[in-house]
C-alpha cells in the first residue's frame, strides 16, 4: 500500500456528493484496513482520523447537519432512520474500531480528535439505533484494552477514556443498556460489553461513586438476580415479599443459558471494592432484595394478641423464633470448625497487633480506610454469600474467579460472617491454588468481551494471586491453610518465572524503499500523528502477574517468622529486590528498543508498589533482615525509591524503610550514613498525610538509641515551629466541628453518633431520626406497577441515594481526621524516643529550650484535657463530653513518663504545672490498658528516689499527688484485670506509702 494510492480514497471520501458514494468509500477503506497495520499507519498520517470525525460529527445528536449534508430540512430522527446515513455512520464506527485494534500507537490520534465524544453522544442519544450499540461498545472496549499498553509507568492509571464514559451525560446510557432484559442476543451482547467496560475502566473513587449513585450498580444487581432466578436459587417464600418496599414487585426474567455471569460479577466487584457503603448499597438493591429477602424472625401465633381496638400486639413472653440456617447454606458441604490459637478472632491474638502505637495494618499494598475492621452481626449476612460459594463449586473458569473475588470483597468489608473462615479455608483457598498450577488451562470458549491480547488462561492466572492476597490478608487461619497448600513454594516459583525473557512479537514496520510515511511532528496535526508503540501485551501481562504474585507473598507472611524464612529458602529474595527497580525511561521509542523482561529493564509503578509491600513484610523478621535481605542488598533500591518522583512510590518505600530503621537492624547505620534522614524530615513536612505518617514513623525508629547530635539534627530539620504546631492541634474538637458541619451539609436527618476510627463511641452529634420525608431535591416517582419493571426502578430511591452520599462523605471525613490524629500520635512518639536512652537528660533540656518549656507542657496538658461541645438543634442549650483518642492518650502519657524519668528538676516541672497531672487523673480507669499502665508509670517515675539528695523532693511530689486524689485512683486499679497494671500499681502504692 503506497501513499499514492491513499490520496484518491481519502479524497473520494472527503469529496463525496452523496451519502451512497460516501458509504461505498467507507466500505472500501474498511476492507483495506482490516488486518493491515502498515496500511493503518499510512492512512493515519494521511488524515483518515479527521475524515472519519467529519462523517461521525455529521450524524452527532444535537448538531444541525442540514447544511453539511446538502439535505435541507432533514431532521436528526430521519438521519438515524435513513438507511444510507445509518450505514455511513456504522462503517465509520467499524473503521475506528479497526484502527484501535492496531495497538497503542493508533490511540494517540484517536484521543486527539473528537471521535470518542461523538461516539458517546451517539450512544447516549435516545433515538440511537440499536444496531449502533454493539459496534460502539466494542470500540470503547478495544481502546480500554489497549490503553495500559501505552505506558506501563503511568500511575495512577490513564483515566481519559473513563472520564468520558462515566461523565454524567453518558452514564445514564450505560444504566439504560444494563437495565434492558436479555430479550435478544444483541441485548445480551450490549449488557455484557457495558459490564466489561466498567470492569476495565472503573478504577477511580469518583467513577465508582458515580456508578452507584446513578443506578448502574442497581441495574447490575438485577442482572445478578436474573442468574439467581435462572439457577433456581431464589429463597423459599421470597414471592411473599415481592410487594414489600425495596423489592422489584416481580421476579426478574431468568437469564438465558448463553448469558455470561463473569462480566456482571466483575463490574459489581470493581464498583463496591474498598467501600463498605457501596457494598451495602448493592446488597440492599431491589434486585438482590427480591431474590434474597431478609429473613425476619417470626413469632408463634399464640404470642400475637388482639386488643379491643383491633390492633395486634405481642404478649409479654413473646420470643422471636429462630429462622434457622440460610436455605442456600444447606446446599454447601459441611466443613470442620476452626480451632487452635492461630485464630485471629481470639482476643489473645488480635490480627493487627497488640494495641497502642504499635497497632498497624499488615496490608502490604495501599488499602483505603474503608476496609471494615468490625464484622457485621451474623444475622445481617446476605444470602448472596452462600450463593457465590455455590457458584464457586459448580462453575469454572472466569466465573469461578469472579465469584471468589466478589465473596472475598464482601468478607473483607465485614459483610460476611467470620464463621465463614473454615469454609473459605476448605473450599475457596484450594480452588485458588489450583488455578495457579502449571497445568491449569481454561477450555477454549468464545468470549465476546475478550481483548484478544492474551489468552483467557493468562488473564485468569494474573488475577488469581491478587484475589488470594485479599482473602488471606490479616487472617492467620486462612494464611495457614494457604501455606499448608504449598502456596509459598508455588508463588515463589511463579515469581521466578516472571523473569524469563519474553519473546518479542512486535516487529518494526516494513516499508518499500521511498515509501516511509512522513512523521515530522512540526508539520502534522495531533490527529494525524502516531503515538509511541507502547509495550507488548505479553510483557504487560507479565508485569501484572508479577505484581499480583508479590501481593500474595506479602499477604501470606506478615505474622509468622517461619513463613518469611520459607520465602527466603525458596530463593526469591533477589527477585523481590529486582522488582524494586524502576524502569530507566518511559515507553520505548520504537519496537526495536522494547524491554525484554530482564532485571535491568526495571518495573512499572504498580509492580514496584507491590514489591515494596513484600519487602516490608520480610523486614519484620530479625533473622531474615540480618541475613537474606542484607545479602540481597534491599537497602539501596529503597534509598533510591524514597527519592522517586512518584508520590505513591515514596510512601511505599518509606513504609519499608521503617523496619530497616529499627534498633536491632544492621541497616540503621546505613540509613544514617546514606543521608536519608534529611529526606525523611522533608517528607514528614509534606502536604500528603500518608507520606507524613510513614516518614514520622521511620524517624521515630531512627532516633531511638541514637547519638544526641543526630537527634538534634532531626529536631532542626523538622523545625521546632512545625513540631509545636503539630503537638498543639486539638484533634478532638476539630473532629467534632467537622462532624457538625457534615450534619449541617446533609439534607437528611441522619445522626453522626457512631464509633469513631479509633474504636471509641464518640456521639458528637445529637441523635436524630430520619423524618421519612425525602428532601425536595431527591423527590421522585417511586411507585411502580408490580406487573412491569421500568428503567426508573434502577435509579436508587431518594432514601438509599441520600444514605449512600452521606456515608461516602462521612467515610472521607473520618479518614482525613484519622490521618491527622496519626500524624500527631507519631510526632509525640518521635519526641518520646528522642528523650530515650543515654543522654536523655540533655535531650529533655534541649527539647524544653527549642520547643519552649511552657509550649511543650501546655500542649501535653491540652491533649489530656476533657472537652465538651455544644449540641445544635436543641430546644434547650446542652453540651456533650468528647473522648480523647486512646492513641493520643497513650502517646502523650508515654512522653510524660520519660520526662518524669529525667532529672529532679524535670519532675518538678510536671507537678508544678497547673493542669497537666490534674488532667491525667481522669484516665487511671481508662478502658485501654496501655493508658492505665502509663498513668501508673507516671506516678512511679515521679516519686522514685534515685538517691538520698532527692528524698525531700520525692516527699513533696508524693504529697502533691495525694492531694490530687492519686491514692484513690491507684486503689481502684489494685484488682485490675490486666496483670501488668496490677503489679505496677502495687509498686506505685508502696512508693507513695513509704513517702507520705
Amino acid at each position: 500500500m503506497t501513499r499514492a494510492a491513499t490520496a484518491p480514497l481519502l479524497l473520494q471520501l472527503q469529496s463525496s456528493d452523496s451519502v451512497s458514494s460516501q458509504v461505498a468509500s467507507l466500505r472500501t477503506l474498511k476492507n483495506e484496513l482490516i488486518g493491515h497495520d502498515q496500511r493503518k499507519e499510512t492512512y493515519i498520517t494521511a488524515g483518515i482520523i479527521p475524515a472519519l470525525g467529519q462523517v461521525l460529527s455529521a450524524r452527532r445528536p444535537g448538531r444541525d447537519t442540514a447544511a453539511e449534508s446538502n439535505r435541507a430540512g432533514l431532521s436528526q430522527v430521519s438521519l438515524y432512520h435513513n438507511s444510507d446515513d445509518s450505514e455511513a455512520c456504522l462503517q465509520a464506527i467499524l473503521i475506528v474500531g479497526s484502527l484501535a485494534q492496531g495497538g497503542p500507537t493508533f490511540l494517540a490520534p484517536i484521543f486527539a480528535s473528537d471521535i470518542l465524544p461523538t461516539l458517546l453522544a451517539i450512544l447516549s442519544s435516545p433515538d440511537c439505533p440499536s444496531s449502533f450499540l454493539p459496534p460502539i461498545l466494542r470500540v470503547l472496549n478495544t481502546i480500554a484494552d489497549r490503553l495500559p499498553l501505552q505506558s506501563q509507568d503511568q500511575w495512577p492509571r490513564d483515566t481519559r477514556l473513563a472520564d468520558l464514559v462515566f461523565a454524567g451525560e453518558h452514564i445514564s446510557a450505560l444504566r439504560r443498556i444494563v437495565a434492558q432484559d436479555y430479550a435478544s442476543s444483541r441485548n445480551q451482547a450490549c449488557i455484557e460489553l457495558v459490564a466489561a467496560l466498567i470492569g476495565k475502566l472503573c478504577t477511580e473513587e469518583i467513577h465508582k461513586t458515580a456508578l452507584a449513585e446513578s443506578g448502574v450498580l442497581d441495574a447490575l444487581a438485577v442482572k445478578v438476580a436474573s442468574f439467581v432466578v435462572a439457577q433456581g436459587f431464589v429463597l423459599p417464600g421470597a414471592e411473599d415479599h415481592l410487594q414489600e418496599p425495596g423489592a422489584l414487585g416481580e421476579f426478574p426474567p431468568p437469564a438465558p443459558t448463553s448469558a455470561r455471569l463473569a462480566p456482571i460479577l466483575r463490574a459489581v466487584t470493581v464498583i463496591i471494592e474498598q467501600s463498605k457503603w457501596r457494598a451495602e448499597h448493592f446488597l440492599s438493591s431491589p434486585g438482590i432484595m427480591t431474590v434474597f429477602p431478609k429473613q425476619v424472625p417470626g413469632f408463634a401465633p399464640s404470642d400475637i394478641k388482639r386488643g379491643p381496638w383491633g390492633a395486634a400486639y405481642l404478649s409479654g413472653s413473646a420470643v422471636p423464633r429462630s429462622t434457622g440456617a440460610n436455605p442456600v447454606d444447606t446446599l454447601l458441604p459441611s466443613v470442620p470448625l476452626a480451632h487452635g490459637k492461630s485464630s485471629p478472632n481470639s482476643a489473645n491474638f488480635p490480627p493487627l497487633g497488640n494495641s497502642g502505637s504499635q497497632r498497624r495494618h499488615s496490608h502490604s499494598f495501599p488499602t483505603p480506610f474503608s476496609l471494615a475492621e468490625t464484622p457485621t452481626p451474623e444475622e445481617e449476612e446476605s444470602s448472596i454469600v452462600p450463593w457465590l460459594l455455590c457458584i464457586l463449586r459448580s462453575e469454572g473458569g472466569m466465573v469461578r474467579l469472579m465469584a471468589a473475588r466478589l465473596v472475598t470483597v464482601l468478607f473483607r468489608l465485614g459483610l460476611a460472617k467470620k464463621q465463614r473462615v473454615p469454609m473459605f479455608s476448605y473450599l475457596l483457598v484450594p480452588i485458588l491454588l489450583r488455578m495457579l498450577e502449571k497445568d491449569f488451562e481454561l477450555p477454549d470458549e468464545h468470549d465476546p468481551c475478550d481483548d484478544g491480547l492474551i489468552t483467557p488462561t493468562q488473564r485468569l492466572k494474573e488475577e488469581t494471586p491478587a484475589v488470594l492476597a485479599n482473602l488471606v490478608m490479616d487472617d492467620q487461619d486462612l494464611q495457614k491453610h494457604a501455606v499448608d497448600g504449598n502456596a509459598l513454594k508455588r508463588l515463589s516459583q511463579l515469581l521466578k518465572e516472571t523473569y524469563n525473557p519474553v519473546p518479542e512479537s512486535l516487529r518494526p514496520m516494513w516499508y518499500a524503499e521511498g515509501d516511509v510515511p512522513a512523521r515530522d511532528p512540526e508539520s502534522m496535526s495531533a490527529d494525524c500523528r502516531l503515538g509511541p508503540p507502547g509495550y507488548s501485551p505479553t510483557l504487560c501481562h507479565v508485569m501484572r502477574y508479577r505484581e499480583s504474585i508479590l501481593k500474595a507473598l506479602a499477604a501470606l507472611v506478615p505474622f509468622k517468622d517461619e513463613y518469611r524464612k520459607a520465602v527466603c529458602e525458596n530463593g526469591v529474595v533477589p527477585y523481590i529486590i529486582d522488582s524494586l527497580k524502576p524502569r530507566p525511561s518511559d515507553a520505548p521509542a520504537d519496537a526495536a528498543s522494547m524491554p525484554k523482561n530482564l532485571a535491568a529493564d526495571g518495573n512499572p509503578t504498580p509492580t514496584i508498589l507491590a514489591a515494596c509491600g513484600a519487602a516490608r513484610m520480610l523486614t519484620r523478621s530479625v533473622s531474615v533482615l540480618r541475613t537474606s535481605l542484607i545479602d540481597a542488598g534491599v537497602a539501596q533500591p529503597l534509598f533510591v525509591l524514597i527519592k522517586h518522583h512518584d508520590l505513591e512510590i515514596q510512601i511505599a518505600a518509606t513504609a519499608a524503610i521503617c523496619n530497616l530503621a529499627l534498633d536491632f537492624s544492621p541497616m540503621k547505620e546505613a540509613i544514617i550514613s546514606a543521608d536519608i534522614i534529611p529526606i525523611l524530615c522533608e517528607h514528614a513536612r509534606s502536604s500528603n498525610t500518608k507520606l507524613r505518617i510513614e516518614s514520622l514513623w521511620a524517624l521515630k525508629h531512627v532516633v531511638y538509641n541514637t547519638a544526641n547530635d543526630i537527634k538534634m539534627k532531626v529536631i532542626e530539620a523538622l523545625t521546632p515551629l512545625w513540631i509545636r504546631q503539630i503537638i498543639s492541634q486539638d484533634q478532638v474538637s476539630a473532629l467534632a466541628r467537622r462532624g457538625m458541619e457534615d450534619e449541617t451539609d446533609q439534607s437528611s436527618g441522619i445522626a453522626m453518633g457512631r464509633a469513631n476510627s479509633f474504636g471509641e463511641q464518640v456521639d458528637i452529634l445529637n441523635p436524630m431520626e430520619d423524618s421519612g420525608e425525602p428532601a425536595e431535591d431527591f423527590k421522585m416517582n417511586d411507585s411502580m406497577p408490580s406487573s412491569k419493571m421500568s428503567l426508573d426502578m434502577f435509579l436508587p430511591d431518594a432514601r438509599r441515594r441520600r444514605q449512600l452520599v452521606w456515608n461516602g462523605t462521612l467515610e472521607q471525613s473520618t479518614q482525613s481526621r484519622q490521618d491527622d490524629i496519626a500524624v500527631q500520635e507519631q510526632t509525640f512518639d518521635l519526641l518520646r524516643n528522642i528523650i530515650c536512652g543515654p543522654g536523655a537528660a540533655e535531650m529533655i533540656d534541649y527539647l524544653l529550650k527549642e520547643i519552649g518549656q511552657d509550649e511543650l507542657l501546655d500542649a501535653l496538658a491540652n491533649n489530656l484535657r476533657p472537652r465538651t461541645i455544644q449540641l445544635p438543634h436543641r430546644r434547650e442549650p446542652s453540651s456533650r463530653s468528647l473522648h480523647v483518642p486512646s492513641e493520643i492518650l497513650s502517646s502523650v502519657s508515654a512522653l510524660i513518663i520519660h520526662i518524669a524519668a529525667g532529672l529532679p528538676r524535670h519532675r518538678q516541672l510536671l507537678v508544678t504545672h497547673s493542669d497537666l497531672l490534674h488532667s491525667l487523673t481522669n484516665y487511671f480507669n481508662h478502658s485501654n490498658r496501655d493508658v492505665r499502665i502509663n498513668c501508673v508509670w507516671v506516678v512511679i517515675n515521679l516519686v522514685y528516689e534515685e538517691d538520698s539528695s532527692d528524698r525531700d523532693g520525692c516527699r513533696e511530689r508524693a504529697s502533691q499527688l495525694k492531694a490530687l486524689g492519686i491514692t484513690d485512683r491507684l486503689a481502684s486499679l489494685e484488682d485490675d484485670s490486666d496483670l501488668d497494671v496490677k503489679e505496677r500499681t502495687k509498686t506505685a502504692v508502696h512508693l507513695l506509702n513509704s513517702l507520705v
